[in-house]
């Protein structure tokens, strides 16, 4: 197997990602800790992964998408956490990529939401499932967390493989 880029990153950001779902299925939470350990993984590995050019354009889709995500944030659109984490995987993304993400994201929102309240409808499960928020939360929030975290392996195992 060759080296590529989406490797490496597929090795940095899949620790983040599974920890990203699993808090956010746990606390309904995703810490900035983990949104920045995303971040830096990227900022380290970017340097030495792509053209400046490159690299500079991956930074700045973080950045329009941290806005656009605090503004929807604000607008009570999505959570706090979702939207910074969109913002620190979305430099893993290549631009040329953002339609096919897109359209992998939406496949898997669908999946993750169908076994998500799938798992919590299996009533032997349910005794195992107490103190974990996303389950006992308001029936119509979902951890999105476990879709973003998903999607963005996803992508990046298709990529390297």
């Amino acid at each position: 197997m060759a080296f590529s880029p989406a490797l490496v990153l597929l090795l940095i950001a899949a620790p983040f990602s599974v920890y990203a779902a699993l808090s956010d299925l746990r606390s309904m939470k995703i810490y900035n800790k983990t949104n920045l350990g995303l971040f830096i993984g990227f900022v380290v590995a970017g340097v030495f992964l792509f053209p400046m050019e490159q690299y500079g354009l991956r930074l700045s889709q973080a950045a329009v998408m941290f806005v656009a995500g605090m503004i929807m944030t604000s607008f009570g659109m999505m959570g706090g956490g979702d939207s910074k984490f969109i913002a620190a995987m979305a430099p893993y993304i290549a631009f040329q990529d953002a339609l096919g993400f897109l359209f992998l994201l939406s496949i898997l929102s669908l999946v993750t939401v169908a076994v998500h309240r799938g798992i919590g409808a299996i009533k032997p499960l349910q005794p195992s499932l107490t103190g974990w928020r996303s389950w006992s939360a308001e029936r119509r929030k979902f951890p999105f967390g476990v879709t973003l975290g998903t999607s963005l392996i996803v992508y990046l195992a298709l990529k390297a493989f």
